[in-house]
């Protein structure tokens, strides 16, 4: 990996390192601690070594974060007492090869974390459109928009949206809107659904057979008003 880094100015006493130095990672698999191999460009191109900590924004016994770095990612590094047989790795580094994940044209308003794999929390301080995203690789979205005053669930292309809960789930709103061609109640008792609108326009003009002839609409038709707002179920 090239990069336009310049050589840390390390100083050295007695075969120690103090202040802090880069490396690249070279292995971050097969360690259950959250731990990585370096290599040190500066000081050879064949020392590796062994399994060393990585610090995180909080720590503790099994709970905390947990962001360890990729293959060949940049770090920066100091060295416990200044012994190089004990680095830590104090975060990683941008550089002329390894870009942030956007670019920064509206300034300091947007905090972002995104994985390798494309999994993303956004922050967005931006004026005007201030909102919190969660978006999977894959395009699912979770979006809490400050302005607009409304959270939004969207599942990408093709995917499912699941709620489920070993108790009740409520619904509470001045209006529920639900948009579908269709409506199956699940747990083998679904059942059609009937429009009121559409009810009344068959109730009103249906007729029968009779010896007389067919049968009139009934008298008097009847109007929306005799459609209970409420559905009911036993």
């Amino acid at each position: 990996m090239t990069t336009t880094r310049n050589t840390p100015r390390a100083r050295s006493t007695d075969k120690r390192y103090y202040g802090v130095v880069e490396a690249l990672v070279v292995e971050n698999d097969g360690d259950d601690e959250g731990r990585v191999k370096l290599t040190f460009p500066w000081f050879d191109q064949t020392t590796v070594t062994d399994w060393c900590r990585v610090g995180q924004l909080y720590a503790g016994n099994g709970y905390g974060s947990l962001f360890v770095p990729e293959k060949g990612d940049e770090v920066l590094v100091a060295f416990v007492h200044g012994d190089m047989r004990f680095p830590i790795v104090l975060g990683g580094l941008y550089n002329g090869e390894d870009k942030p994940p956007t670019a920064r044209t509206g300034g300091r308003d947007q905090k972002i974390i995104r994985t390798a794999h494309g999994h993303e929390i956004l922050l967005d301080d931006t004026s005007g459109r201030a909102a919190v995203r969660i978006t999977s690789a894959a395009g699912h979205t979770v979006e809490m928009d400050d302005e607009g005053k409304a959270v939004r669930i969207t599942a990408a292309q093709g995917g499912s949206v699941t709620v489920s809960a070993q108790g009740d789930i409520t619904l509470k709103a001045a209006k529920v809107t639900i948009d579908s061609s269709a409506i199956d109640l699940g747990g083998g008792s679904t059942e059609p659904l009937v429009l009121g609108n559409a009810l009344l326009t068959a109730f009103n003009t249906h007729t029968h057979p009779s010896a007389a002839g067919p049968t009139g609409p009934p008298v008097p038709l009847l109007t929306p008003a005799v459609l209970a707002k409420k559905a009911r179920t036993a």
